[in-house]
């Protein structure tokens, strides 16, 4: 009987993981049919940021917005320490910081109905052990003792279309970058955990998993998958249906250029 109620429990997780997969691929495949596929130019530049370009959207310009950034450092805590080898003693005088620094950028995107614009906020915050001035001077050894332990970043924004003077707001959750980060010949992608895009009448939010390529899924309240983005790839591409108004193509076209501009950034 025992056996007979774990068939039956793993039949039911099996009909269960199959539906949920159904109903991912089927909604996905409307993203599929309702738009065209549009491969992404990256057009990297000098500092980081880059200029994308996909289908009839291309990026006019992506710069830092001339204002003083925001920058707060707190000590948190201190460490003092000893290494005893062969060689002797080495000290090790280090203090623990958190530093939260704030920089401010603008991006314009060219469209076939007009320009749309979007001021965005890259906030970071660092976790950081760095060596006091005591310690370099007592120190034999520097290094490993500064060191980064830990980042989180995250893009908050706004997007203006042409069409029209609904503003949206846009939150990118916990980016990490994509550049210089690198194991042997593996690199590490850029990633996201989450976010939104939303006015005042509407709201979509973001699904950082797909049953096809994408890496970003726009989901609006109804459920309804309406564009999406797969951007840790070296191929990027944009999924953006045709049958929404101009406004919505724009900003959605807007957000995924703000992505695809800061990935390696």
């Amino acid at each position: 009987m025992r056996k007979n109620y774990k068939q039956i429990g793993l039949s039911i997780v099996i009909l269960f993981s199959f539906h949920l997969i159904f109903c991912q691929t089927n909604k996905d495949s409307l993203i599929i049919s309702n738009s065209e596929r549009l491969s992404v130019k990256l057009n990297k530049g000098l500092f980081g940021l880059s200029k994308p370009a996909f289908g009839t959207y291309k990026t006019l310009g992506v710069s830092k917005i001339d204002s003083s950034v925001i920058k707060k450092k707190t000590k948190d805590s201190s460490y003092i320490g000893a290494e005893i080898s062969s060689e002797g003693t080495d000290f090790d005088q280090s203090k623990f910081m958190t530093i939260e620094k704030t920089k401010f950028y603008k991006l314009s995107l060219g469209t076939a109905s007009g320009t749309a614009e979007a001021v965005f906020a890259v906030a970071s915050v660092l976790h950081e052990k760095r060596q006091t001035f005591l310690g370099k001077m007592m120190s034999k050894n520097d290094e490993g003792k500064d060191e980064i332990l830990d980042e989180n970043r995250d893009v908050p924004g706004i997007i203006k279309t042409g069409n029209d003077s609904i503003v949206w707001k846009f939150f990118i959750d916990d980016f990490v970058s994509g550049s210089g980060q690198s194991q042997g010949s593996f690199s590490i992608p850029a990633s996201i955990s989450g976010g939104y895009l939303k006015n005042e009448q509407d709201s979509l939010y973001m699904q950082t998993y797909s049953s096809f390529e994408a890496d970003v899924v726009l989901i609006n309240k109804k459920g309804e998958h309406l564009a999406a983005l797969a951007f840790k790839q070296k191929h990027s591409a944009v999924w953006i249906p045709n049958d929404i108004t101009a406004s919505y193509q724009q900003a959605i076209a807007a957000l995924f250029a703000v992505i695809l501009s800061i990935k390696d950034f």
